[in-house]
């Protein structure tokens, strides 16, 4: 059988701005109906290369599908069944909030069902849409600009930065709405710099780093393929350097030490802490966070 077809892909897809590599040679393939994580600091090519995806800007070199749909500067039939959270949301100041996700509706050509749902979940209630959006709080704006970009049941929805200026409880209401969405078969594109967030949300990662892909793949295996942490403690004293080349030492006192290991090491250096006063040890998987900031060495 031929694999499905992806939800989006990008071959070799790159921008410059003159001398300046926004985005370089990127090929990248996400899955319908998965959540997506696309980690970098800020300027490193994310929101670049969701608008190159979304065909708001032309590539200077590579191409992409989005939905089985070749990519071209201008409109497209795809883009209807596409959701779209900006980085910085900006929206009619003088419209109310029910207005302009009337309108952004009528753009999409669907019908706004799932817009009660995200309300009510978001808690944007009547006499707040009535108002006009120049009255709204940043948090907000967020929370209007996650409902228009979700209120049409999308096939497909990329989110920049989404929790951007909300306060914990609403984060927590937003992760179930993508959690829902995501049983509901919509494949979600996270572009994100917190890391706890998209180990949250996401089943797969790509990392870019100066508009250069440095990892894609299972969080869990990111995680997997990152040193583990040991700390091994000690009834007597011991020499922590005749420890340092199975790792980085991170920290040592007379009586314990803090590595940094491979994977691959983990058994020799167990069975040569073995062979001393062994009081304590503790071996800790990374952090997504650590994962992250190990690639960005």
């Amino acid at each position: 059988m031929p694999p499905a077809e992806a939800a989006l892909a990008a071959d070799g897809l790159t921008k410059r701005y003159g001398a300046v590599r926004a985005l370089e040679e990127l090929s990248l393939r996400v899955e319908q109906g998965e959540v997506f994580g696309f980690l970098g600091p800020n300027g490193a090519g994310k929101t670049t290369t969701i608008r190159l995806l979304l065909g708001l800007l032309a590539p200077s070199g590579g191409r992409a599908t989005v939905l089985g749909q070749p990519v071209t500067l201008g409109g497209a039939a795809w883009r209807s069944a596409v959701g779209y959270l900006p980085g910085e949301v900006a929206f009619w100041p003088q419209l109310s909030g029910e207005r302009t996700l009337d309108f952004l509706a009528r753009l999409s050509r669907r019908e706004p069902a799932d817009r009660p749902r995200l309300l009510d979940r978001l808690g944007l209630d009547a006499a707040t849409l009535r108002r006009p959006v120049r009255t709204y709080s940043d948090g907000m704006r967020q929370k209007l600009g996650i409902v228009q970009a979700l209120q049409c049941s999308p096939r497909l929805a990329f989110l920049d930065e989404p929790t951007k200026g909300l306060d914990p409880l609403v984060q927590q209401a937003f992760y179930e709405i993508v959690a829902d969405a995501r049983r509901r078969g919509t494949t979600v594109f996270v572009s994100s710099h917190v890391l706890t967030e998209v180990q949250r949300l996401c089943d797969r990662v790509a990392m870019l780093r100066a508009g250069r892909l440095v990892f894609a793949g299972d969080v869990a295996d990111l995680r997997r393929s990152e040193r583990r942490r040991v700390t091994a403690s000690f009834s007597a004293d011991v020499d922590a350097h005749a420890f340092a080349h199975f790792g980085e030492l991170v920290a040592s006192a007379p009586r314990e030490i803090v590595l940094l290991v491979p994977q691959e090491e983990l058994p020799a250096l167990v069975a040569r802490l073995g062979m001393l006063p062994l009081a304590d040890l503790v071996v800790e998987a990374p952090s997504l966070e650590e994962a992250f900031l190990e690639r960005y060495r």
